[in-house]
């Protein structure tokens, strides 16, 4: 019995873990249509249909999810959803009405739903918040929107406007009310190959207009054909629209105002086109037939291609590429070991033999090894634009919740990080954002009086330097005054009055746990939370944050991350009877440095490297060991993170090696300067430094110098 309780729990777990996964696609779909949706809405343009469709089609499916796996309040939330909008597509529902305004509320609170499931917690407050807005969706969707347009009076035949669905006649509608030219495009093609060709014939529409339905019509055509009328919205001219179809057995008729010399549902006369000619029997439009088999047909081939593209992905969980990269990492250590095994065996004259077809099967490992881990850590990489996305829709609140008219912008989102990194810096780079609105951008009065631009930008940048990746969030706003958050540290008694500090350094105090400058909380910020949990998130990724300010013109905010967090080379280094693992993707050279080499300044030690100052530490004295004599050699590990560089002295250099760093429990967790550990084949474990920290603490000291 406990085996089967056991078994089930798992299996539901499992469940649960699929649908949160796949939900979560779906609703980055749908988040990314809105915020297209509310652009083209804004700009006071029109709204493409097609991305109404998409949005729509989300949903719905969102709701299928939900009812596969029993989570009945989600369904009911997209049901409702979808109710606003189908009644965008269907024109019951204006794109200036309040209820589009519940459609990013509800992917929120979709969000959260997801959420408790994935958590497996229920809130009963989240419950309350579903049935309030599905009210709300209720209340905002019975708005009554007049059809003022009389389908009938235009020159279609009956039987086309009888086959219409609802949604077609909204198009039509809509195109009328626009001044759109209508047009009937038909066109033959051989039942062996018309889905090909009615496709590219309706590709070739869409450059230019809608298609507003597409119908299979009679008339005198031989068994091996077949033919369609397509019902076109266009704005430009029938003859025009003629003139760009160049496809073969296709005529396009200009559709208009019903004449009474012409009875009613008469088709106008053809419209002029190269090499056509009037239809000999006759031809009065499509039959009454239903057009969804049209939109079958139309949309058979679409859909095969779509499966086969979704065929070529296979979703996997974060968990199990973690599983694989460990034992890769542990694959790693065990090629170390035999590689000092191999060394040991060729030092003897009597095994030397096997010793050098060890070592040769050694480096076949190493290569097939290299490629095995170079493929896991391609799998995990994934683009920022993921990131940029969601902030994307966090943006549009901000916008509304703030009253301020910002430019959102994105630069560099194809840039790839680890998917750990990429899920762990979504909230340090949303509380940036929502600092940039809150404190930098200024209301548009504030703007125009300094001469600006009503209008606020925000441009979030993200590129490759080296083995890291730069993210700069930059802001054309009002800037720090260091004086301003000097006085704000002081009055919260989180810095003694009688303390000097340069510009840099009152800069760098935004990042203090409690320091705000807001002097009224709100919902986005006064609450001296956000900055300091930026720092702490991005040290605990081996990342660093710096910030850079001119008053009155803007700030840059710069968040400087390793691009992954499993397999690294490290440079492994000795103090003492003591031996540490440095990162090789922080290390830019290693040198041998003489004792007169080292100069002093202000009581920090510096080396004169190619004509630039480079500022020591000893790693000894980082964690007080004993180490070498100041007169003797000393070699400088040279550390780069970002544009930041500093020397770490050290009295020998080992090597290098693969290293999987692992986490720490216990005292050393908390000290300030490791990451954490690794094993070096049959050597046992040493610590990792964590450069981040060091690097940032050096910089810090000189400034403060």
């Amino acid at each position: 019995m406990a085996v089967r309780r056991s078994k089930k729990k798992s299996t539901r777990s499992k469940a649960h873990r699929e649908f949160v996964s796949e939900a979560e696609e779906i609703l980055e779909c749908m988040g990314e249509g809105l915020a297209n949706l509310q652009d083209q809405c804004s700009g006071g343009g029109e709204a493409d249909p097609d991305l109404v469709n998409g949005i729509f089609r989300s949903a719905h499916s969102l709701k299928g999810l939900a009812g596969m796996f029993g989570f009945d309040g989600i369904g009911e939330l997209a049901h409702h959803l979808e109710d606003i909008l189908d009644g965008l597509r269907l024109g019951r529902i204006r794109f200036d009405s309040p209820a589009l305004s519940l459609l990013d509320e509800a992917v929120a609170l979709f969000a959260t739903l997801l959420a408790e499931v994935g958590t497996g917690s229920v809130d009963a407050g989240v419950a309350q918040r579903v049935a309030d807005l599905t009210n709300r969706i209720e209340s905002a969707t019975h708005e009554p929107v007049s059809q003022d347009d009389d389908l009938s009076a235009l020159a279609l035949s009956p039987s086309l406007l009888r086959a219409l669905t609802e949604y077609e006649e909204h198009r039509l509608r809509e195109s009328l009310r626009r001044g759109r030219h209508l047009a009937l495009v038909d066109s033959t093609f051989d039942i062996a190959a018309f889905e090909e060709g009615l496709a590219e014939l309706s590709t070739a529409i869409r450059e230019v207009g809608e298609v507003v339905s597409t119908l299979p019509s009679p008339g005198d055509a031989p068994e091996s054909q077949i033919r369609f009328s397509l019902l076109v919205a266009t704005e430009i001219s029938s003859s025009d629209l003629a003139a760009r179809l160049d496809f073969p057995d296709t005529r396009v008729r200009a559709v208009g105002k019903a004449s009474p010399a012409q009875p009613e549902g008469q088709p106008s006369a053809p419209a002029a086109r190269d090499g056509g000619s009037p239809d000999e029997a006759g031809h009065q439009g499509p039959a009454p037939a239903s057009s969804a088999v049209a939109d079958s047909v139309v949309a058979g081939a679409g859909d095969i291609e779509s499966l086969r593209s979704i065929s070529d992905t296979v979703r996997v969980d974060i968990r199990k590429l973690d599983e694989l990269m460990n034992l890769v990492g542990e694959l790693v250590i065990q090629k170390g070991a035999i590689v000092q095994i191999a060394n040991r065996l060729a030092g003897d004259s009597a095994t030397a033999r096997v010793g050098a077809e060890l070592s040769k099967a050694h480096k076949q490992l190493d290569r097939k090894l290299k490629d095995l881990q170079e493929g896991v850590l391609d799998v995990r990489m994934v683009p920022l634009r993921q990131v940029f996305e969601k902030l994307s829709r966090v943006v549009r609140r901000l916008r509304r919740d703030t009253e301020k008219n910002v430019h959102l912008e994105f630069k560099g989102a194809d840039t790839e990080l680890d998917k750990l990194i990429v899920e762990q810096l979504v909230d340090p780079l949303m509380h940036v954002v929502r600092n940039a609105f809150d404190h930098a951008i200024e209301t548009p009065e504030e703007r125009s009086a300094a001469g600006k631009s009503s209008e606020g930008a925000i441009r979030i940048e993200a590129f490759q330097r080296g083995n890291h990746v730069v993210i700069e969030v930059v802001d054309d706003g009002r800037g720090m005054d260091p004086r301003k958050i000097r006085a704000a540290a002081v009055a919260r008694g989180l810095l003694p009055e009688d303390t000097m500090l340069s510009d840099k350094e009152c800069l760098d105090l935004v990042f203090t746990a409690g320091l705000s400058t807001r002097d009224e909380v709100s919902e986005t910020s006064g609450r001296g939370v956000g900055m300091d949990v930026v720092r702490s998130n991005l040290g605990a990724m081996g990342g660093i944050v710096d910030i850079r300010s001119v008053l009155g013109r803007g700030s840059t905010v710069a968040m400087t991350l390793p691009i992954t967090l499993a397999i690294i080379q490290a440079l492994i280094v000795g103090v003492g009877k003591q031996r540490f693992a440095i990162p090789l993707n922080s290390v830019l050279e290693t040198l041998l440095a003489e004792s007169d080499a080292i100069q002093h300044s202000h009581g920090r030690e510096l080396l004169n490297l190619r004509g630039d100052p480079l500022v020591l530490r000893r790693l000894s004295e980082e964690f007080e060991l004993p180490a070498a004599e100041r007169d003797t050699k000393q070699y400088v590990v040279v550390l780069g993170l970002g544009e930041l560089r500093m020397g770490l002295l050290v009295d020998r250099l080992e090597g290098q090696q693969d290293t999987v760093i692992k986490s720490i429990n216990g005292p050393a967790n908390r000290v300030r300067g490791i990451a954490g550990a690794t094993e070096v084949g049959d050597q046992g474990a040493i610590l990792v430094i964590d450069v981040a920290s060091i690097v940032e603490d050096s910089i810090r000291r000189r400034d403060a110098a």
